[in-house]
């Protein structure tokens, strides 16, 4: 590492994470089918599709939600493991190929630049505040529409539902931000980029007079949490690198250039397909009065060959 550079982990939260290599891969994949199909048999029989053995202690519908719920949660697991299956096999795919430069067996890049694909964010973000409502629904019933949630109940129903609020929220605002911003891209001036060189990209899309442009190095892993049966998997993200510039949009221009001193540090490169996913990536913001501009980029970074 040649140059002073402070070394900074930070804990950060991002709702655009890049961790393809999941956590479990098959195993998730298995552990999702009985969810699903449970989730399904009760979804169909609640709403009356198909009939329940047995006599319902509940009314239907209820049993209906729980069975979504259930079925929606195998579903995440499903795809959380075939990203984490589709992953390995790119890899392998790109070996086969010939593709010997890190980076394109890391990460299918266009070498021309990167598209930051807002609707795909905003459909993800609608998904969390709707699972968590078809997962409340029940417990919701239960505290307010029977006869058998006590204050207790009651208590701890309405703190989820405040949840439920709070996140229902953010969804609409993200959703707001993607209308009113449409996409954004960023082109690459050289590709790959090194350590120790300099990063030299143009954005465009929609024409904002200054931003906020931030160069950062991310590290995304999986941590286990608790011990014995309490013990959990989390996803979580730290920043090691941190530096931010101000940038004011040339006039009429139809983009606006950027560029960073990339430090010198071997360790720090981009790995997308790595376990822990390590990545450079662009962030670029700009305060606008009601919704605010945001959007990030990964960066090519790779060693020299």
């Amino acid at each position: 590492m040649s140059g002073n550079y402070v070394l900074l982990v930070k804990r950060i939260s991002k709702n655009d994470t890049r961790s393809h290599a999941t956590a479990y891969r098959w195993p998730a994949v298995l552990m999702s089918l009985p969810f699903i199909g449970l989730g399904t048999f009760f979804a169909l029989g609640g709403f009356g599709f198909t009939p329940l053995p047995g006599k319902a202690n509940a009314p239907l519908w209820v049993i209906g939600f729980v069975g979504v719920a259930f079925a929606s949660a195998g579903l995440v697991l499903l795809v959380h493991g075939l990203r984490g299956v589709i992953n390995q096999w790119r890899i392998a795919e790109r070996r086969e190929a010939g593709r010997i430069q890190p980076w394109f067996v890391d990460h299918p890049w266009d070498h021309r630049g990167v598209s930051d694909r807002p609707f795909g964010r905003m459909v993800g973000s609608i998904f969390f505040p709707l699972s968590l409502a078809v997962f409340l629904t029940p417990f919701n019933w239960w505290a307010f529409g029977s006869d058998q949630g006590g204050w207790f109940v009651i208590a701890i129903v309405g703190i989820f539902d405040l949840m439920l609020v709070f996140v229902t929220g953010s969804a609409v605002y993200r959703v707001a931000q993607t209308l009113r911003y449409g996409g954004s891209r960023l082109a690459f001036r050289r590709f790959p980029f090194h350590p120790g060189g300099k990063l030299q990209v143009a954005l465009s899309g929609r024409r904002l007079e200054r931003l906020d442009a931030t160069l950062r190095f991310v590290e995304e892993r999986f941590e286990q949490r608790g011990s014995g049966s309490n013990r959990s998997t989390t996803h979580v993200s730290y920043e090691h690198y941190n530096e931010k510039k101000q940038l004011q949009w040339p006039g009429h221009a139809p983009q606006v250039e950027i560029s960073f001193e990339i430090p010198d540090v071997d360790d720090w490169v981009t790995e997308l397909s790595g376990q822990p996913v390590r990545y450079w990536e662009l962030l670029v913001e700009s305060e606008q009065p009601g919704i605010d501009y945001r959007t990030t980029f990964p960066l090519p970074i790779y060693p020299r060959n």
